[in-house]
């Protein structure tokens, strides 16, 4: 693998541009420290950063932080730097329940009836489990801000809007579908339950016990120390941007830590320290509707992935001006931390901790070929990128799928280079004619470019496919039908 890097990378980056790296293990060569300095180069100099740690054998393996902190102030970042997590609180506001359910305060089974009397009725087909695993069927919260609003949503708000709705999405139990809801709901449970505020429960049970020092729920107008302030980046502009009217909510997405705090949790969740690791064993599993399952899906939590037979814990969290990444092997010994106070733009973040996972794990977990093909897109172009595809696609060396291509044409798509994403989507419609993903990417494509006939053609392509694995693609795929057509 070390030699097919170094005929992909026969370049040498002018490190004044990219960072040292002053703290790689031995044993890590210098073209694979080339791939992530260009992984993380979007991050570096004079704009808003990134911090990173990797995680072996409880060991910090490495770490490096680029770009700032506060522009303003010309801070940079660093491992000590506090960012907002996002979805990432997850993790933690799902361990706060389980603590409860240790406590014997909570069950599995206990609805929400139970613990809000005042709950509709439609509260007594909710419980716990539901709420843990995103199949509560609950609203979006985001119903429940009024056009012209112009202060933060709060999660106690959001349970009020909640006992004034009459109905969920659909049963609850019955199919899974990610909600933010269902999490600040959790957050209203921990302190229904506890006696205590959320923010007051995560820092005496949680982050005091682990040494977390600096971790912290956000509340309006706290100081936060070490703060991270987030951006907005585009091609021509950096804009301070790190509240909306949905970033105060706690249960979520609210919490504030850095990378050095996070190895302190990282480490806890290999032990007992806080609750019996065969019980919190239960989150880093799939959940259906009756328990755990052995498939890939959503635990408690987490995130569950199933790759080169290892078994891949993660989570993504993005708000506005913040995106998360933490990517865990636990049969390795492994995490991948990344933190950044900059929007996600639908790649970047994800590919380095997952060329990480790869490099450090001795390649056990394969390198994702879509790593090396934004190398490649953005060395040589998109075309060099394809045939590097053609020829490597099959390797052993390389992790390589339709879902791969389809993700990098999106991120394409989502930094505004609609060209390479167009390539790269007909590729995917070549090669996967049957498969959704090049006729979805692409009428996306032509819609931002305003080809309105040709992206309805492509979404017309996408609801003519027979698959009951995609039905809300194609639910999706119609209503632009119907949006682009009046």
């Amino acid at each position: 693998m070390r030699k097919l890097l170094t005929s992909i990378f026969l370049f040498v980056l002018n490190f004044t541009v990219y960072g040292i790296q002053d703290n790689w293990p031995d044993y890590i060569d210098s073209e694979e420290r080339e791939l992530i300095d260009f992984l993380f180069s979007d991050y570096n100099g004079d704009q808003p950063g990134a911090s990173v740690m990797v995680i072996k054998d409880q060991q910090i393996a490495w770490k490096h932080s680029y770009g700032l902190a506060n522009i303003n102030e010309d801070l940079s970042a660093t491992e000590y730097t506090n960012y907002r997590i996002a979805s990432v609180t997850k993790q933690f506001t799902a361990f706060a329940v389980l603590m409860l359910i240790h406590e014997g305060k909570l069950d599995y089974e206990t609805t929400l009836n139970q613990i809000f009397p005042e709950f509709p009725d439609y509260g007594s087909t909710i419980n716990i489990h539901h709420l843990l695993c995103h199949r509560s069927g609950l609203v979006h919260y985001g119903q429940f801000i009024q056009e012209g609003r112009e202060e933060q949503i709060l999660d106690p708000e959001i349970l009020k809007g909640l006992l004034s709705t009459d109905s969920t999405k659909f049963e609850p139990g019955s199919k899974y579908s990610y909600s933010n809801t269902g999490y600040a709901v959790l957050a209203m449970v921990v302190e229904k339950v506890s006696g205590m505020s959320f923010p007051d429960f995560m820092e005496k049970k949680i982050f005091d016990p682990l040494g977390m020092k600096d971790a912290m729920v956000y509340e309006k107008d706290q100081y936060i120390k070490n703060r991270a302030y987030g951006y907005i980046v585009t091609d021509s502009s950096i804009t301070l941007k790190d509240q909306n009217l949905s970033s105060a909510v706690m249960g979520d997405g609210g919490i504030y830590c850095s990378v050095e705090d996070y190895f302190k949790w990282d480490q806890a969740l290999y032990t007992d320290k806080l609750i019996p690791y065969k019980m919190y064993e239960e989150a880093f599993y799939a959940q259906e509707a009756q328990g755990r399952t052995s498939e890939a899906g959503y635990g408690y939590g987490w995130k569950i992935a199933y790759r080169d037979s290892l078994k891949i814990l993660y989570h993504g969290g993005s708000s506005v001006g913040f995106g998360s990444f933490v990517y865990r092997i636990p049969e390795e010994n492994l995490s991948v931390v990344i933190f950044t106070n900059r929007s996600r733009t639908g790649y970047g973040i994800s590919d380095g901790a997952k060329a990480l996972a790869s490099i450090f794990s001795n390649y056990k977990l394969k390198m994702p070929i879509e790593v090396v093909m934004r190398r490649e897109i953005e060395k040589n172009g998109v075309e060099a990128a394809l045939k590097l595809y053609q020829e490597q696609k099959n390797s052993t060396d390389y992790h390589s799928s339709k879902e791969a291509l389809f993700y990098l044409g999106v991120g394409y798509l989502n930094g505004d280079k609609y060209a390479i994403a167009t390539s790269l989507f007909e590729q995917l419609i070549e090669e996967y004619p049957a498969y959704y993903g090049g006729y979805y990417g692409l009428g996306y494509t032509y819609k931002s470019e305003g080809r309105t006939d040709e992206a309805i053609a492509n979404f017309k392509k996408v609801t003519e496919l027979d698959s009951k694995d995609i039905k809300r693609i194609i639910e999706v795929s119609q209503q632009e039908i119907e949006k682009l057509s009046n």
